[in-house]
């Protein structure tokens, strides 16, 4: 093979090999921005007033990354836990200090959320345990403390 139709056959071959490698995309194929503010205008009425109470503290616009809000279900009860370590501010110092970030877990009643724990803690996690909700909470110890949710509040 003479040396040009190398290079140009091995020039066709780099060409094809570039087609058919595509970066890494979320499923809609374009890549997301961490801090979205959508996150934050998906959250229910009442959470949301709250959550935007958090603006003048934080010195800047207020976004969310996508785990900010998570969601469990269990028979006669929906349940929301915002963790503050995925959520934008200027001033970090306003919800996180050497305990944590603070994790907030609500609650829908007659289809209005409220407000049943608020704790700084390196993680929380809204778990289902034999169709009743409860709540690890993760020091920054390591240590791990569960709550079960007894229909009004969660407790040891």
């Amino acid at each position: 093979m003479k040396p040009g139709k190398f290079v140009s056959t091995i020039a066709i071959a780099l060409m094809g090999l570039a087609g058919m490698l595509q970066p890494a995309l979320p499923h809609g194929g374009v890549a997301e921005n961490r801090w979205n503010p959508a996150h934050l205008q998906n959250l229910a009425p009442e959470i949301r007033a709250k959550v935007q109470k958090w603006e003048a503290a934080c010195g800047e616009p207020l976004a969310a990354a996508r785990q900010f809000a998570l969601y469990l279900t269990v028979p006669g009860a929906r349940f929301v836990a915002l963790h503050f370590d995925d959520f934008r501010c200027g001033n970090k110092s306003v919800h996180c200090d050497a305990t944590g970030c603070l994790h907030e877990v609500y609650v829908a009643t007659h289809g209005r959320y409220r407000r049943v724990l608020a704790v700084h803690a390196r993680d929380i996690r809204l778990i289902s345990d034999q169709d009743t909700a409860a709540v690890e909470i993760s020091g920054v110890s390591g240590k791990i403390r569960s709550l079960r949710w007894n229909g009004g509040r969660f407790a040891e």
